[in-house]
């Protein structure tokens, strides 16, 4: 039997390549064993049943009053009178009530960071990896850093998605046993498999795809075992992030090799034309679309208009926030205006909703946890503020100011202070100020302080001759 190994990528941005040796077709890779034990988020402190009510957004239409019914970390009701739920207290809210927002595509101790603005557009990600400036300004810090303290960096990261709205994200920077979840770790650490054991995830992210024939042959073996692996849900490939020959190449690389396949989740898809969006659409391949990291660095990015036409689904994510967005409310604003500037509008507000939470737990294989608001998911949810009249619109429009609620496996962690001490005493929040307002988190539950961390990651930082990242970005750059 042959092992995948996890090997990292000189210049990465984050992420591992998995790779099989030695892999024939009797002799297939195990999983990867547990690093060490930690509690997921279901073992974290809670309220056993609540009924939260204000517009929601169902699986089917919004309704503009209604109820989500939470009884142990999973929702049991979802309607527009108010359950019977024995014990449950009722929440109200003025609020919408949103699925928890699903990224597929992010580098999260790396959004420690401040955002690096390049100076030019390059032609692939080799290019900027290579640029002096970029490893002036972030690859030095963080290899720097990364090291001693991954755990703090990959926190304040967690952070950063939490206030946006994000209560599932991927991808980590290697194996840690510190990574136990502020927000679900879907390719480390999700709390959906049963076990509070690490490294039993059932999704694969690999950063790239290797250019020596030595490591193609490694790559083929290890996807084809995990496409074939029944235990598997999803295997997400950065793939032709860039506008060049190069870029293009790798998506030729896996349609000679039939490595297209129902449970792919490409991530860039910059150089894609119509026919390879229609052979994505035929293997039933996903895409995750990063446009505003793709226009800081490439000018341009995928043609979404070409992916839909084919049928390809399409979900939405950050990338990380160094150069996209620092969350993914922020990241729904750039792909609401291009989808008013370059698509006609195509996309109706509950499609671009749909593509931070239904759409990418479908590609990646767990919308049976997560990504929509129906009885038998977890209560993976937050609550924003807007107009009950236009929910699908308020959600575009709203920024992290704008996030009352945040629940993860039905435990509040993150809100609005009103909010919050209805499931907390005062004692187990701490203030986290951001534009417009303060809010609070549920440290004891969530197992991080924002203080404490900031207090020791920014003289780190400031060592290395840069800042620490804001937890919320006033004004991210608008896509030209």
């Amino acid at each position: 039997m042959c092992r995948v190994t996890p090997l990292y990528l000189a210049g990465s941005v984050s992420a591992v390549l998995l790779v099989a040796a030695a892999c024939g077709p009797e002799s297939a890779p195990a999983p990867t064993g547990p690093v060490t034990t930690a509690p997921l988020m279901s073992a974290a402190p809670g309220p056993g049943a609540y009924i939260l009510r204000g517009a929601v957004l169902t699986s089917g239409a919004a309704m503009k009053g209604g109820y989500v019914g939470i009884v142990d970390g999973r929702i049991v009701a979802v309607s527009a009178k108010r359950p019977d739920i024995p014990g449950a207290s009722v929440i109200g809210t003025d609020g919408i009530l949103v699925p928890g927002f699903v990224d597929l595509h992010n580098h999260v101790p790396w959004n420690v960071l401040p955002r690096w603005h390049p100076r030019r557009f390059y032609a692939n990600r080799y290019e900027w990896r290579d640029d002096p400036e970029y490893r002036r300004a972030a690859r030095q810090p963080f290899d720097d850093l990364v090291d001693a303290h991954f755990c703090e960096m990959n926190a304040w990261g967690e952070l950063r998605a939490l206030v946006g709205g994000t209560t599932s994200i991927m991808a980590t920077h290697g194996e840690h046993p510190c990574v136990h979840g502020l927000v679900r770790n879907l390719d480390y650490n999700s709390g959906f498999y049963g076990s509070t054991e690490l490294d039993r995830e059932h999704i694969i992210d690999v950063i790239g795809i290797p250019q020596d024939p030595a490591g193609r042959a490694q790559f083929i073996a290890g996807a084809r075992f995990y496409i074939t692996n029944p235990a598997y849900e999803a295997l997400a490939v950065h793939v032709a992030e860039g506008t060049d020959a190069l870029s293009e190449e790798e998506f030729s690389f896996l349609q000679s090799q039939a490595l297209l396949n129902p449970k792919g989740v490409l991530i860039h898809g910059i150089s894609l034309v119509p026919a390879d969006f229609r052979a994505m659409a035929s293997a039933g391949t996903a895409l995750v679309w990063s446009p505003q990291s793709n226009l800081q660095l490439y000018g341009t990015t995928a043609d979404v208009g070409a992916a839909l036409d084919a049928g390809v689904e399409v979900a939405l994510a950050p990338d990380w926030a160094m150069t996209g967005s620092g969350n993914m409310l922020d990241e729904l604003k750039v792909a609401t205006a291009w989808n008013q500037g370059h698509l006609g509008g195509r996309l109706s507000p509950r499609q671009l909703v749909d593509m931070v939470t239904s759409v990418p737990a479908h590609v990646a294989g767990i919308d049976d946890e997560v990504g929509a608001l129906q009885a038998g998911l977890r209560a993976d949810l937050i609550i924003v503020r807007g107009d009950a009249n236009d929910p699908y619109g308020s959600v575009l429009r709203a920024d992290a100011s704008d996030v009352q609620l945040v629940v993860i496996d039905g435990v509040p962690l993150y809100g609005d202070p009103t909010l919050m001490l209805k499931f907390w005493p005062v004692s187990e929040l701490e203030p986290v100020t951001i534009a417009r307002g303060t809010k609070v988190l549920a440290t004891g539950a969530a197992g991080v302080s924002p203080s404490a961390l900031a207090s020791g990651l920014r003289p780190l930082l400031e060592a290395e001759g840069t800042s620490l990242s804001s937890l919320f970005e006033v004004a991210p750059p608008e896509p030209e």
